[in-house]
């Protein structure tokens, strides 16, 4: 059966939740108009317009979680229809905050054009980076992260987390990410489901109020149908693509990375749970403490201690060493011990004045050479494995990992400090989102140490023959 075929199969398969998918999202449409008309005179109107968006906001994640799902198959693994679309929650979320920074990205157009059109040569200026072509190239830039880069990142982590729940395949994801044929289909999706609709009301209104009446409504009703066709055919598609994957391989680096990970996912969620707990308890400490710098410290002191215990207690658990290993306090103990020379580089660094040298080591060259020795402590304690800490640093797979984690968090924190927001509850919710990011980061870059260091996950040892 070719790719187009299984398709359409999948398609007739899941036409009630097909059909459900057109109907339901244009009621769900009209719903929300209403709730904008709803007058607010009596108590069961004030009640009313705080349950329609919840109702409504619950009922678009069931049905798009139900048409993933159906789309999908049932594999006999994946979990219940409420729980899969609890976790589709998360990735509209993802989705809400790329577009507020693209939101952002759109509103600055105008002066990064007019500042690239400053720099450039005097010749260039005047004919190719003129301040209109700069503009329109950075618009359509924007507009292929918002409706091409995001939804073709996030579409398949969507329909691995409605099937799977929280024990998402990942690599298999990642696989899919990489796949020519889905990007195409993003592509293809984003010029019918969005270019296209916009072309309809490009040009100026003409004729008879009737006529203009007319003619706008059989644009929404055409501009709908091509968003949904649109919409339903990239789920399907990315199902298709999804099934006709090849088997993972068993033992590379990332099959074991993420094995040990998903061995390890209650202390990773611990992580982010501390994340979660820590803003706003940093927020009240430093509401309580004021200016006396020693309440802050012993407000502080539980918090840090906690982040010490659990990360000792994941790097043990991402390594789970057969060897002979130390108690939790004695590991935490040998971790600090590496911890506090760290930091007291860390605090001498802030005192110069290169900031690409002070990336360099602070980024990259600490987290590359300490994590090593405190993974390795977390385990043995004391017993340092000097030819397993020897043999990682010379390993250019463990450089390039720590690179990127580097990167990755000079990003997010150069798109925080670019991002400024002055509702307290946003900002809150901007540094949540950045120290989820870091710390997500963080624990992908522990999982790369433990690669390498630790036994390979769930194997099985044959028993030793019995002696005659």
């Amino acid at each position: 059966m070719n790719y187009f075929k299984d398709l359409f199969g999948r398609l007739s398969q899941s036409r009630r939740w097909v059909a459900a998918q057109f109907i339901g999202t244009l009621l769900l449409i009209l719903i929300g108009l209403a709730w904008t008309r709803l007058p607010e005179k009596h108590l069961w109107q004030v009640v009313l317009t705080f349950i329609v968006p919840v109702l409504a906001a619950i009922s678009f994640l069931e049905l798009n979680a139900g048409t993933m799902r159906s789309l999908a198959g049932d594999d006999g693994k994946r979990v219940k229809l409420v729980w899969g679309a609890v976790t589709l929650l998360f990735w509209f979320a993802v989705v809400w905050i790329s577009w507020t920074i693209l939101d952002w990205c759109d509103a600055q157009s105008y002066q990064w054009a007019s500042y690239l059109n400053s720099q450039a040569p005097a010749h260039w200026r005047a004919r190719l980076f003129t301040y209109d072509h700069l503009n329109h190239w950075i618009t359509i830039l924007i507009w292929i992260f918002r409706w091409i880069v995001v939804p073709a990142k996030v579409i398949p982590y969507a329909i691995a987390s409605a099937q799977s729940g929280y024990r998402m395949p990942w690599r298999r994801v990642l696989q899919l990410l990489w796949n020519w044929r889905w990007w195409s289909a993003v592509v293809v999706a984003a010029l019918v489901g969005v270019w296209l609709p916009s072309l309809m009301f490009a040009p100026d209104p003409h004729g008879t109020l009737s006529a203009q009446i007319w003619r706008v409504s059989l644009k929404l009703a055409a501009t709908y149908l091509l968003a949904m066709i649109s919409w339903v055919l990239l789920l399907a598609w990315a199902a298709v693509l999804f099934a006709r994957q090849k088997p993972l391989p068993e033992n590379d680096a990332l099959t074991s990375l993420f094995k040990r990970l998903q061995a390890s996912r209650r202390w990773v969620g611990a992580q982010f749970i501390w994340v979660l707990i820590t803003v706003p308890w940093c927020e009240l400490a430093a509401h309580l403490a004021g200016d006396r710098g020693w309440l802050m410290a012993i407000l502080m002191l539980p918090v840090l201690a906690a982040l010490l215990i659990l990360q000792t207690s994941l790097l043990r658990s991402l390594i789970n060493a057969d060897e002979m290993r130390v108690s939790l306090i004695w590991g935490t103990i040998a971790v600090l011990a590496w911890v506090i020379p760290s930091y007291v580089i860390t605090l001498n660094l802030g005192k110069m004045h290169n900031s690409v040298f002070i990336w360099v080591l602070d980024g990259l060259v600490l987290p590359a050479f300490f994590i090593p020795l405190a993974g390795i402590a977390a385990s043995w304690g004391w017993r340092v494995k000097w030819r397993r800490i020897l043999s990682l640093l010379c390993n250019w797979r463990w450089w390039l990992g720590a690179l990127a984690a580097a990167l990755g968090r000079a990003l997010v924190y150069i798109v925080r400090d670019e991002i400024v927001l002055t509702q307290n509850w946003i900002r809150w919710l901007k540094s949540e989102v950045t120290f989820l990011l870091v710390m997500g980061i963080w624990i992908l870059l522990l999982g790369w140490f433990a690669v390498p260091v630790g036994p390979e996950q769930n194997t099985v040892k044959l028993p030793l023959p019995e002696s005659e």
